[in-house]
């Protein structure tokens, strides 16, 4: 195929979008049980063990891959800043994957470029339309390809995040060279700034460019996870669970725990049966013994997510057509909305087809406002607080109107 049309470039980008989307929902439906796993290590050295361990694994699956897509995740594995070109890691992972598309799909949009006549028509379908595309073949797509492909390309990602973990790791352990944003998240979090300070000290680092911002956010996190982690080891087994008795003797039940925080209960990885079966409790050693520490560096993130959505406002603004789908406002409540999802979720067998719960969460986030959430969505935390310990009155409202429902569904018969 020559250049590509409009009306074609239009098409490959929709496809890269729902592809890279894919790729994305499933590398971080397997975040928070990496996470979990990571914080259930007793030591640093069971942590970094964990780690290589992980990494092992995770580089004998990237050896099953199909050749034709191993360079492109070579260049997504072995990252350089001559490779990116001055994009964020999302805009290159981006890049390649619609420089994977543009020698896949060509006969494809040759079929869709008859269906859909102007750009207008492309931009009016609704966004999970070319995900669903891909996943049904149609048009001529070879589903079990694309599938093959977000499925290693995922893996790379989840590969790249334990990657940083260990040279995080190993720039502590082997360096006595200072970071110098280190040292300026040190400096944070031992003063007090106002948020007028901390907006200056953004500014000044970054100069408000969006892709500065991205960096300076993914170098927080990397700190804070090296940080939480040395403060968490302080700790031991025993003083963790004599602080959950202690507050169970101020009166809290197991299900205030959970609200609080304090505590997440959930399915873990059992290798013998090779399915989440095992029950685990986790135990949030920072809400419990050292909430206030990170604070200020809270308080930064927040502020720079802030400028991030300032940014993201101004390209919707001059690219009405990039602008996503807007949520769907309902009535419900947190609580009742969570507990239909929680129903259906919990049917046998599942009706939704999702790797965690914390999918799930992410995509009601992401598509649903109620009357008192914000724009930017309904908090996960909530969500997941819901769906463990249900409202009582959620459970009454939908106790009335299943009776309801039920009445409604037999006079169809």
């Amino acid at each position: 195929m020559g250049e590509y049309s409009k009306i074609e470039l239009a098409l490959l980008e929709k496809f890269t979008e729902a592809i890279d989307s894919c790729i994305g929902v499933k590398s971080y439906s397997q975040t928070d049980k990496d996470k979990m796993m990571f914080a259930s290590c007793v030591n640093e050295e069971e942590k970094n063990d964990f780690t290589k361990s992980e990494i092992k694994k995770m580089q004998k699956k990237l050896a099953k891959c199909n050749p034709d897509i191993a360079e492109f995740l070579r260049c997504y594995i072995n990252l350089s800043e001559f490779d990116m070109a001055g994009d964020s890691i999302d805009d290159y992972r981006k890049r390649l994957v619609r420089n994977f598309l543009s020698g896949e799909i060509n006969e494809v949009l040759d079929v869709l470029k008859l269906k859909f006549k102007t750009l207008k028509s492309i931009e009016e379908i609704y966004y999970s339309y070319w995900e669903e595309i891909i996943e049904d073949g149609e048009y001529g797509i070879d589903s079990k390809f694309m599938n093959h492909f977000i499925k290693y390309m995922a893996l790379a990602e989840r590969l790249n995040t334990f990657k940083s973990f260990l040279e995080y790791h190993n720039k502590e352990n082997e360096s006595e060279e200072t970071n110098e944003i280190y040292d300026l998240l040190d400096t944070i979090r031992t003063k007090d700034h106002t948020d007028l300070q901390l907006y200056d000290i953004v500014k000044e680092r970054t100069q408000l460019n969006k892709d500065a911002l991205q960096y300076l956010y993914k170098d927080i996190e990397v700190y804070l996870f090296g940080e939480k982690d040395d403060y968490e080891c302080q700790y031991s087994e025993e003083e963790t669970k004599q602080a959950i008795e202690d507050l169970k003797a101020k009166g809290h039940t197991e299900d205030d725990l959970i609200m609080l925080g304090y505590i997440t209960k959930g399915k873990a990885f059992d290798i013998e049966t090779k399915d989440m079966t095992l029950d685990y409790i986790y135990i949030n050693k920072e809400k419990i013994f050292f909430p206030l520490e990170f604070f200020p560096i809270y308080q930064l993130q927040g502020l720079i997510n802030s400028e991030l959505n300032k940014i993201k406002e101004k390209e919707e603004l001059l690219n009405p057509h990039i602008k996503g789908t807007p949520k769907l406002k309902t009535d419900l409540s947190v609580p009742q909305l969570s507990l239909v999802f929680k129903m259906i979720n919990d049917l046998k067998p599942k009706v939704f087809n999702t790797k965690s719960d914390a999918e799930l969460f992410r995509f009601i986030s992401a598509n649903f406002q109620t009357k008192k959430s914000t724009e930017k969505g309904i908090s996960t935390q909530k969500l997941r607080n819901e769906f463990n310990n249900p409202d009582f009155k959620a459970i009454e409202f939908w106790e009335k109107h299943l009776h309801t429902m039920l009445s409604e569904l037999r006079k169809l018969k």
